[in-house]
């Protein structure tokens, strides 16, 4: 017993796959049987004789199994005993891993017992096995078997025999096809990565390919493997051209990237200041502190993105024309718009626009747009103009 367990020990070593059980597969196992008899029996312990066993799976992980052994023993006053069992069973089969799998069993046993003794029973059988892989056909199964005889014909109490069966186990035939454990699609003979999560895309070695940017886009289609955190891309991973400030003008593109929105722009992104049909902009959202010419934070933001299409139009000269209503006198109304039109002009300037590109002049109010006779025309009339001179 012992040297059958060490020689199990050393091919355990060298396990590779487990064998395939299948459905329509067909088990033939060999094993020694080493029992151990209910000491009513009055039977010496831990015999072992030749075993076989021949099973069917009806199911992946069902399968119907018959087996017998023959052990002999020593009985009372040194009688010769031939231990004989025939079981029939159903076995239920469950894979742990790649290599190992178990095995539950449960049926009907005969026992018999022969030569100098002559009597028989018939009980119930359970069973506990560890499949070990050598192959897709050869595995080493180590079973323990527990038989319960109820009322045994030798008149004794009820008899608990079990024992253990080392041995080799044999699929033959069977519904098989090219094995795939992990269902990646790679068949396990050349699968490198056989445990490949499920859903995962895999390369030809079943591995799972990776996405090194976080892009969404997997590495063996990615063309810029680089590609910074954040950036849209297109199906080949590479960043899609961004346009900052939603004008149409993608940002490699626009000399003028800062545009509000809604404003009209040219190919380059620059607001378009003037039409060929219009020589004059009224710069709406241009304000200034009350009675002062000091501009307003949200004025300042407006004249950026005239600044820049300016700067980006060179041919361009500007007069900055300053404009109020009729409230006050019209001396100090005519020099707060001109102090206010200069504000401007410098603030320009100040961006980039060359100095001998604008003028600046300041109407007051002769030269309003709207009836001065209502708050919302008044409004209108307080504005700054820009008036192309070239």
């Amino acid at each position: 017993m012992r040297r059958t367990a060490l020689a199990l020990l050393a091919t355990v070593a060298v396990v590779s796959e487990a064998s395939a059980q299948e459905k329509g597969a067909f088990e033939v196992g060999l094993f020694p049987q080493i029992s151990y008899f209910d000491r009513s029996l009055i039977i010496s312990q831990g015999r072992a004789g030749p075993g076989a066993r021949l099973g069917y799976f009806f199911t992946d992980h069902l399968a119907i199994e018959g087996e017998g052994a023959w052990v002999p023993a020593e009985g009372r006053d040194g009688s010769d005993v031939s231990y004989i069992t025939l079981r029939g069973k159903l076995a239920y089969n469950v894979m742990s891993g790649e290599h190992v799998g178990f095995v539950f069993g449960a049926g009907y046993v005969q026992s018999l017992y022969k030569r100098d003794y002559d009597f028989s029973d018939a009980g119930a059988t359970g069973s506990v096995g560890v499949r070990l892989g050598l192959g897709d056909v050869t595995s080493i199964r180590i079973d323990t078997y527990l038989d319960y005889i109820p009322s045994p014909d030798n008149g004794a109490s009820d008899n608990l025999n079990w024992g253990i069966q080392p041995g080799l186990s044999f699929m033959l035939g069977g519904q098989r096809g090219v094995r795939d454990r992990d269902g990646d699609g790679v068949p396990d003979g050349v699968d490198e990565c056989k445990d490949t999560p499920t859903g995962d895309k895999v390369d030809a070695k079943g591995c799972t390919i990776k996405d090194g940017d976080g892009d969404g886009v997997l590495d063996d289609v990615d063309q810029c493997k680089d590609t910074p955190a954040g950036d849209k891309v297109d199906a080949k991973g590479c960043s899609l051209p961004k346009d900052a400030d939603g004008d149409g003008v993608n940002d490699d593109k626009d000399r003028c990237p800062n545009t509000p929105a809604g404003v009209k722009v040219d190919e380059e992104g620059c607001q378009v200041l003037f039409e060929p049909t219009r020589k004059t902009l009224i710069l709406e959202g241009v304000n200034f502190e009350t009675g002062k010419a000091d501009l307003t934070p949200e004025s300042q933001v407006i004249l950026d993105a005239v600044a820049s299409s300016l700067v980006a139009n060179e041919e361009i000269k500007v007069r900055v024309g300053g404009h109020t209503d009729n409230t006050g006198s019209a001396a100090l109304n005519k020099r707060l718009s001109a102090a206010r039109a200069e504000s401007v002009r410098q603030y320009l300037i100040s961006k980039g626009v060359a100095t001998d590109r604008l003028t600046a002049a300041g109407y007051g109010p002769s030269k309003p747009v709207a009836s001065n006779k209502t708050a919302a025309g008044r409004a209108q009339n307080r504005r700054v103009e820009l008036t192309r001179v070239n």
